[in-house]
């Protein structure tokens, strides 16, 4: 439900300070679900005013998860949200090193698939100066590639 609270407190926000919000999504249940039982609150027009207010939004999503799925806004409110269907298996078939096949990941573990760093690294590159960036504390590596230059949305 972690989508749902973060679009309900984007929607909290100042307009002014909407506009300063990247939004990363993985697994939503958004659309698939929110939208289909409350329209009026998480359809279409909501969704879609939801995203031209925010700096950006970028949404994953499984073929294979039974909750999550694509926001499917249409493409007057800017950028498109949905990265293309995440890979699930990670790989297919058997070797000599891995003689069990690939698990069927679903609604789990997005945070570990090599996508979610990526497009974190471009929307936090694509925030403003101002707005500051996550402090790394204690032993933990920084974001592989948060130096780089911008992204696309």
């Amino acid at each position: 439900q972690g989508s749902v609270l973060a679009a309900a407190a984007a929607w909290q926000l100042e307009p002014s300070v909407r506009g300063r919000v990247a939004l990363l999504t993985y697994g939503s249940p958004l659309e698939r679900l929110y939208g289909r039982w409350f329209p009026a609150h998480f359809g279409p027009a909501a969704l879609g005013s939801l995203h031209r207010d925010v700096d950006c939004w970028r949404n994953l999503y499984r073929r294979t998860d039974p909750i999550g799925g694509p926001m499917r806004l249409p493409g007057d409110c800017g950028p498109a949200v949905d990265r293309e269907p995440l890979k699930d298996p990670l790989t297919y078939g058997r070797t000599d090193l891995h003689p069990l096949p690939a698990p069927i990941l679903g609604h789990s573990d997005y945070q570990a698939d090599p996508a979610f760093a990526e497009e974190r690294r471009r929307l936090l590159a694509r925030l403003r100066p101002e707005v500051p960036a996550p402090r790394h504390t204690g032993q933990a590596p920084p974001v592989p590639g948060a130096d780089g230059g911008p992204g696309g949305c």
